[in-house]
């Protein structure tokens, strides 16, 4: 099973953005000194930052251990991303509810443990995306720091 940091696993921080501006088409504008970042049909989007510790993070994203393994490595390996319990930001499972998951131990991305288990519902991504993995963060028998 491979250590989250052979998954490049990063420790995210969300940050909700507000605009106070409209482009001519009613699109919201999101500027970073004076350049154009983003448009968006709603007024707040989220961003993620990398972070170092567990307790500044509000979640995780990580490489697919099922998708890795079939590729045999990061190319054409697609992502996961695992939100925190307390997050600002929450994924959403099959039936659109909101989904976080409780960190149970850890500090660093090379200890950290998650529960329950992580089944992977990404319906909304195209079909090549969809995997559904099912496994574990450093938890049930898979080792602190590691995914299976």
């Amino acid at each position: 099973m491979p250590a989250l940091r052979e998954l490049d696993a990063k420790l995210l921080r969300a940050e909700i953005q507000t605009s106070t501006e409209q482009d001519a088409e009613g699109r919201w504008v999101w500027r970073d000194g004076g350049e154009i970042t983003g448009w968006g049909k709603n007024q707040t989007r989220t961003v993620f930052h990398p972070v170092e510790s567990v307790a500044e993070a509000h979640g995780v994203r990580f490489l697919c251990p099922k998708s890795f393994a079939k590729n045999g490595g990061p190319v054409g390996t697609h992502s996961v991303y695992v939100f925190f319990t307390g997050s600002p930001h929450a994924g959403h499972n099959a039936a659109g509810q909101e989904v976080r998951w409780q960190v149970a131990g850890g500090t660093t991305i090379d200890d950290l443990q998650l529960t329950p288990s992580i089944l992977e519902q990404d319906d909304e991504m195209p079909p090549e995306y969809r995997c559904g993995w099912h496994g574990f963060v450093g938890t049930n028998g898979v080792p602190p720091g590691h995914a299976a």
